[in-house]
């Protein structure tokens, strides 16, 4: 199967969804996307009917419901609701995190490692795009959010949110015009006055040398909130060139949706081996490894 992945994807789906905003709200398109995800799952290894005509049957369905009378229609948070319920009770259910910011939870995670990936794990916000990043570096008085480049604008103001207290300004400090990372800067006061507890991602270059096709990961993302999801996943190719990237990347094999972009991949023990930037329909994501994040890195001053 050939590997095709769209760097952008998520932020063309949120482009679509705001073209038809008129009848559709953001948790409306959460639902959306989910039944897809849920439908296209079931229907794997028997013939799919194509993607676009469960988009536009999805988002009619949607439209409906969502026009109709409020007291017999359940609304999208219901709906939510019962998805949320179903990943659940079945671990096998598309989309199923490894946990949801719960502490011991049995996900197979030390919560030492748990907290630590929490804490380490920021959301991004800006005035069109969501994203996930991951806690880089401390420069002097500033803490450094390493991301995906697609998730943030340049000169538009955007927050980072920590899994604990208030929403933080950030700015772009650096974004690569080769690769898809950026890196963010924070003031580490306004984060020491509101008693936030965060931990800079683990990084060792032998370990990011040394990974393995069927090596276990964990990525990190920020979907409802900073840092409620960590998605289970596995080496697939330590070093590849995709195409649509132009680059080398390290391919996995796991299972992401929007706003998961620019999440930070670990090893089991912690490491950080790279940068989520994007997936496709067959259950791989694209990661920007660890050595290419660390030659497009700001320097040190």
């Amino acid at each position: 199967m050939s590997f095709t992945i769209n760097p952008s994807i998520y932020n063309e789906y949120w482009d679509f969804v705001l073209k038809v905003k008129y009848c559709l709200n953001t948790d409306e398109a959460h639902v959306v996307r989910e039944r897809i995800i849920l439908k296209r799952k079931r229907e794997k290894g028997r013939e799919v009917i194509d993607f676009s005509v469960w988009l536009v049957i999805s988002i009619l369905a949607c439209m409906l419901t969502a026009c109709g009378d409020s007291e017999a229609d359940p609304g999208p948070q219901a709906e939510r609701d019962r998805y949320e319920e179903k990943l659940d009770t079945d671990p096998q259910a598309p989309g199923n995190p490894a946990f949801r910011a719960e502490p011991d939870n049995g996900c197979g995670q030390d919560e030492e490692i748990q907290r630590y990936l929490q804490q380490a794990t920021v959301q991004i916000k800006g005035p069109r795009y969501i994203g996930s990043g991951v806690i880089w570096a401390v420069y002097e008085d500033t803490l450094v959010v390493a991301t995906a480049a697609h998730v943030t604008e340049e000169n538009s103001p955007m927050t980072v949110q920590f899994d604990r207290g208030d929403p933080l300004h950030a700015s772009r400090l650096l974004a690569s015009d080769q690769v898809d990372v950026a890196f963010l800067e924070l003031s580490l006061q306004e984060i020491e006055e509101q008693e936030i507890e965060w931990q800079a991602a683990r990084q060792d270059k032998e370990i990011c040398d040394r990974l393995e096709p069927g090596q276990p990961l964990w990525i990190m993302g920020s979907i409802e909130e900073a840092a409620d999801r960590a998605y289970e996943g596995s080496v697939a190719e330590p070093w590849i060139y995709i195409e649509d990237f132009d680059n080398y990347m390290l391919l996995c094999h796991a299972y992401a949706i929007p706003g998961v972009s620019g999440g930070g991949v670990f090893t089991q023990e912690g490491i950080l081996v790279g940068i989520l930037c994007g997936g496709n329909e067959a259950d791989q994501v694209a990661v920007l490894p660890w050595s290419v994040m660390e030659a497009s890195a700001p320097t040190r001053e």
